[in-house]
């Protein structure tokens, strides 16, 4: 036992490390911080500071359908850590990655056998794709963690173990808080039990759906309250979904073809880097042939056919069919699955220098990737040094509040509400008469810029033009940095 101990250990602590280092590499230089983290700081801060207790997080794609609040509640010990700033928001996807590591080593150690653990957890830690998804600080992160617990929930339940049942009815009541596209899922689940109908009771199935409904109360508290709402939209998607079946072929045709080209992508960007240009759909088809083999030669068990057949259908069938504007992130929950088919394919290979060489220039390549790729400058580190300097000097101009325009193309202007929240900032609309400063990016929009701060330009007031009783004029109103609306918040 202590032989074996020593055996696995190391190579679970190398993958440790390598994803480590994948995940934290320049990470608050890295830091993006776009509209979803100044969305989650803003819930952090209704949550701590306003008080008030959510039963949701954020509007999804989706109108009128909501994340769970799971994720943002999850924050709040990391921002309390860094006095409410959201850099501390960067040690909970640092965590839940390593979480991940951890767990599809265990599962495919339970499930297979060490070697192919070890050679799973490589992939995973090394890989840039897969790395630089899990910087994200966003309520998808977990969605690898989540679908690694889920591949062996259903390896489980197609053994006829009981514990996949429970484990699979915990994933779901998750759901609702990380990615309801994993919902598409538990057709797998139901016809494993089905499967090994004879292995299974109705008492079996109790406690599981005890747990479920458990986790699932703060929804049926939420529709209840809010009349349904979410319930309504999911059923006129539902609806869209038909609708889209009636569309002529060459339609369907052409969604299904987008969607498999994402999904593609996805695959081979886990092992590819972004270098090297290959076709996209030569390594899905690879990986592919490979399951067969391995399912051809009994390596592994002939139900792994099925689970990937189905895990993989789902997805391109309900993408194909729904109207909504697809995204490679949306297909997140596919891409295990492509590496534990060639982690079993790699474990496969004899000799094993063979597996040793081709595992060094995957992580040696992806490394590199990491460190020659550009860092945006437009993120974290530029947004706040941006805010700071308006505050300071308004400050020396003594400005009671200030107004904030933004010259920038739809969708670039989010990302600065929660800074100027932190600085205690007033602001008034800029039509108030307020001192303005005009936020650029990127540069070239317009002729001159006053300062500039990575990517992001700013131009200043001209002060000439204000005078004190006019700015204290201007200045008299609300506080438009927490009055006005913002996209995908609700109350």
């Amino acid at each position: 036992m202590k032989l074996l101990l020593r055996k696995i250990y190391p190579i679970l602590i190398i993958a440790l490390c390598l994803g480590l280092f994948m995940r934290t590499y320049q990470s608050t230089a890295r830091f993006l911080y776009a509209h979803d983290n100044d969305l989650a700081s803003w819930i952090v801060k209704d949550v701590v500071i306003d008080h008030h207790l959510r039963l949701i997080g954020q509007e999804t794609s989706a109108k009128g359908i909501f994340i769970g609040p799971l994720f943002y509640y999850l924050l709040i010990p990391f921002y309390l850590v860094s006095h409410m700033d959201p850099i501390g928001s960067l040690a909970y996807s640092q965590i839940i990655s390593l979480a991940s590591i951890v767990s599809l080593f265990y599962v495919m150690y339970r499930l297979y056998n060490p070697k192919t653990a070890g050679i799973a957890a490589l992939l995973y830690a090394g890989s840039y794709l897969i790395s630089q998804t899990e910087r994200e600080v966003v309520p998808t992160t977990s969605v690898m963690l989540w679908s690694i617990w889920f591949f062996y929930s259903v390896n489980l339940i197609f053994q006829g173990k009981k514990s996949g049942i429970l484990i699979a009815a915990i994933l779901l009541g998750l759901v609702w808080h990380i990615n309801l596209a994993l919902f598409l899922l538990s057709p797998i689940i139901i016809l494993g039990v089905f499967l090994n109908h004879q292995k299974f009771h109705v008492s079996d199935l109790l406690k599981p759906l005890i747990i479920l409904i458990i986790m699932c109360i703060p929804l049926f508290i939420f529709e209840t309250r809010h009349s349904f709402i979410q319930t309504k939209s999911l059923t006129n998607t539902i609806f869209s979904i038909f609708n889209e079946t009636h569309q002529p072929m060459q339609s369907l045709s052409s969604k299904i073809s987008h969607v498999i080209t994402y999904a593609s992508k996805n695959a081979t960007r886990i092992f590819i880097v972004p270098e090297i240009n290959l076709t996209e759909g030569l390594i899905p088809l690879s990986l592919f042939l490979l399951l067969l083999l391995l399912l051809f030669t009994k390596k592994i068990p002939g139900y792994t056919g099925i689970i990937f057949i189905l895990w993989m259908g789902l997805y391109i069938l309900f993408f194909t069919l729904h109207p909504i504007n697809l995204s490679e992130y949306y297909l997140n929950g596919m891409n295990i699955f492509w590496i534990i088919i060639l982690a079993l394919g790699l474990a496969s290979i004899s000799p094993k220098i063979i597996t040793a060489v081709i595992l060094a220039i995957f992580i040696l390549s992806n490394i590199k990737s990491l460190l020659i790729s550009t860092v945006n400058a437009s993120g974290y580190l530029q947004k706040k040094a941006l805010v700071d300097y308006i505050y300071q000097d308004s400050m020396l101009h003594g400005y009671p509040c200030v107004s904030i325009s933004y010259i920038t193309q739809p969708g670039y202007n989010f990302g600065y509400r929660y800074f100027i929240f932190l600085k205690n900032l007033k602001t008034a609309p800029v039509i108030s008469g307020a001192p303005v400063y005009s936020i650029v990016f990127p540069h070239s929009l317009i002729d001159r810029i006053d300062i500039s701060f990575g990517a992001l330009g700013l131009v200043l007031p001209d002060y000439s033009r204000y005078d004190k009783a006019g700015i204290k004029a201007s200045c008299s109103g609300q506080n438009s940095n927490l009055t006005d609306p913002m996209f995908g918040f609700t109350k």
